[in-house]
């Protein structure tokens, strides 16, 4: 037998046979009669399903009568057999089909313009099932109690001329989203249980904890400011009810109103004006993305050592667009390129993962393809855990390339196959040090971005001390990006608000200004 079903789709059948059938009952005592062509192949044990006294069943006198109009005689109150719940008999439809049940009506398939022989194989998704053998007295078993339930619509799956059908439940660890040759792809999928409901496709929208000011003054703006830092000392409440209050694009919008209104730089007049923790949070609050980006990525390879988990941070998380601006401006400032400056502070493969990230080369498309997905899980596996020995070329040229979406989908195809719990347990048990570390991180910003970067805060001050520079940076980067989304990850996974953590980490000014930034203390 060539696969269930063939290659070439379905025979396109003549009809259930009428009075001119074979004598003797239907169907004949060998089983249904083949389709032309070598369609549907007969089924062994002498009728599909096999019942006592070998066939479905004879009818009393030697078989079952044929219709006057040469079809198969609907039966009252049955009929070969409805879906639960579904009108028994064959009632006419549309095109001769019950617009319930999926079963034609006498005379056999309707015909379309579709290709000859049935469904073409979809262009994409899962791949038909290998050969099997012919099914058992009984019929095909499914893999779900019960069978796949039958589908509404015009007619039956499989026979040609039919629109698509309806996605059927998912099997246990099957995915609920994929591209078809028919539509929009869904959502990134996700593995669900037996019987669970399918995720919603809409994806999440993420919104910041500082808006766009309705009516926004600049002028105004900038005279509150000069009105702070005039005269002996600074009135720090009402730089932070300003520079805590508006965005990232606002406050480059005050830079240049406050230069033409006092002929002084902002960024330097408040530099003079603050000192510490406070300081250094203003000082990345008025910069803009990319000089920010820029700014820390260059900070974290001054001097002695590296802290590569900036490097990773930043570089795993931008968009492609995001990593052309920072790459613009970092060689603006530092006379030489991002990638030369990564390449000879780094080294070996995590020198490759930099080298890679940097280049902005993902894809972007919120297409997931699921054959692709499970092609990738195959190349991850065989180059990891199959292989004696790591291919780090072809984890980094996977994970550096393909969209977000699509690494979730590969990541949780892995899960399936693999002997590892999931894509993360794998990496740690292929890879060390930095190179790990990068490779976790991207993983971990596939699954959920906003959870990434919630336990990176949580980092910062967890135990003794805090990492304020970190704090500052992951506050400054994502207020009025994702802070709302990132504040629920943080209450859902450490059960206290991020606003909380942040209060009982530090102090004064800085503590009122971080505070304002991310919307208070109990908010989440």
């Amino acid at each position: 037998m060539a696969g269930y079903p063939p290659p070439a789709g379905y025979p396109v059948p003549e009809g259930y046979p009428g009075a001119s059938g074979p004598p003797g009952g239907y169907p004949s005592p060998g089983g249904y009669p083949s389709a032309p062509g070598g369609g549907y192949p007969g089924a062994p044990g002498g009728g599909y399903p096999g019942a006592p006294g070998g066939g479905y069943p004879g009818a009393p006198g030697g078989g079952y009568p044929g219709a006057p109009s040469g079809g198969y005689p609907g039966a009252p109150g049955g009929g070969y057999p409805g879906a639960p719940g579904a009108p028994q008999g064959y009632p006419s439809g549309p095109n001769n089909v019950h617009p319930n049940s999926g079963y034609p009506a006498p005379g056999g398939y309707p015909t379309s313009g579709g290709a000859p022989g049935g469904y073409p194989a979809p262009a994409s998704g899962y791949a038909y099932p290998a050969a099997a053998p012919p099914p058992a007295q009984g019929g095909y078993q499914f893999v779900t109690p019960g069978g796949y339930p039958p589908q509404p619509g015009p007619g039956a799956q499989g026979h040609p001329g039919a629109a698509p059908p309806a996605a059927y439940g998912a099997p246990p660890g099957m995915y609920t989203g994929q591209t078809s040759s028919y539509g929009a792809p869904t959502a990134p999928p996700t593995l669900l249980a037996a019987g669970a409901s399918p995720p919603s496709h809409k994806q999440e929208e993420c919104t910041g904890t500082v808006h766009k000011t309705p009516n926004f003054d600049a002028e105004s703006d900038c005279r509150v400011l000069k009105k702070a830092m005039k005269g002996w000392g600074t009135d720090e409440n009402s730089l932070i009810a300003i520079l805590g209050d508006r965005t990232t694009d606002e406050l480059q919008v005050l830079k240049k109103m406050y230069k033409t209104m006092h002929g002084k730089d902002l960024e330097k007049e408040l530099m003079s004006e603050l000192s510490g923790d406070l300081k250094y949070t203003v000082k990345l609050l008025m910069m803009s993305r990319a000089e920010r980006d820029s700014y820390c990525l260059s900070k974290a390879m001054a001097g002695l050592g590296t802290d590569e988990m900036v490097l990773i941070e930043i570089l795993t998380s931008r968009s492609n667009q995001e990593i052309e601006a920072i790459s613009s401006v970092f060689e603006k400032h530092n006379k030489r390129s991002l990638e030369a400056a990564l390449r000879s502070e780094t080294s070996a493969t995590f020198k490759k993962l930099l080298t890679a990230l940097c280049q902005g080369n993902r894809n972007e498309s919120a297409k997931v393809d699921l054959a692709k997905a499970s092609l990738d899980a195959q190349t991850l596996k065989k180059s990891g855990e199959d292989k004696w020995g790591t291919d780090e070329s072809e984890f980094i040229l996977i994970l550096c390339t393909r969209s977000l979406p699509q690494l979730k989908a590969t990541f949780l195809e892995y899960q399936r196959n693999s002997k590892h719990r999931s894509m993360v347990d794998a990496i740690e048990s292929e890879f060390s040090g930095d190179l790990r570390r990068g490779l976790k991180a991207i993983v971990e910003i596939a699954m959920d971005k906003q959870a990434y970067f919630a336990h990176r805060l949580y980092r910062s001050m967890k135990g003794l001390g805090t990492d304020d520079k970190t704090l500052a940076r992951l506050v400054t980067t994502r207020y009025d990006v994702d802070m709302v989304q990132i504040k629920q990850r943080f209450h859902q996974k450490y059960n206290q608000s991020l606003g909380q953590f942040i209060h009982d980490d530090t102090s004064g000014d800085y503590r009122k200004l971080l505070l304002k930034l991310v919307g208070g203390v109990q908010t989440f």
